[in-house]
């Protein structure tokens, strides 16, 4: 499944962090914006990953997942950073 995620941290240093993390998952569209690809097994292990690098208080990650047929659907004004995502790959 295709996922987008966002996310709002306060602190520097947890955002750098997190976004270092994310990086591994997927590519970064915009400053706080991650689009990926991943199982369910993959999404999971993102989701203790995100968990145990932020402060469930005062920050907030979201993630959206965007079926197959929706991803034509995305409208990209400017540079299309998710270009990496057009084609259907698999990760070994």
């Amino acid at each position: 499944m295709f996922y987008v995620i966002s996310y709002d941290i306060v602190d520097d240093k947890k955002r750098r962090k997190l976004a270092k993390y994310l990086e591994s998952y997927g590519v970064r569209v915009q400053y706080s914006v991650f689009e990926t690809e991943l199982s369910d097994t993959q999404l999971s292990a993102m989701i203790r990953g995100i968990s145990s690098r932020i402060d469930k208080s005062t920050d907030t990650v979201r993630i959206y997942a965007i079926p197959k047929d929706f991803r034509e659907r995305i409208i990209t004004i400017g540079e299309n950073k998710g270009q990496f995502f057009d084609d259907d790959y698999m990760i070994i």
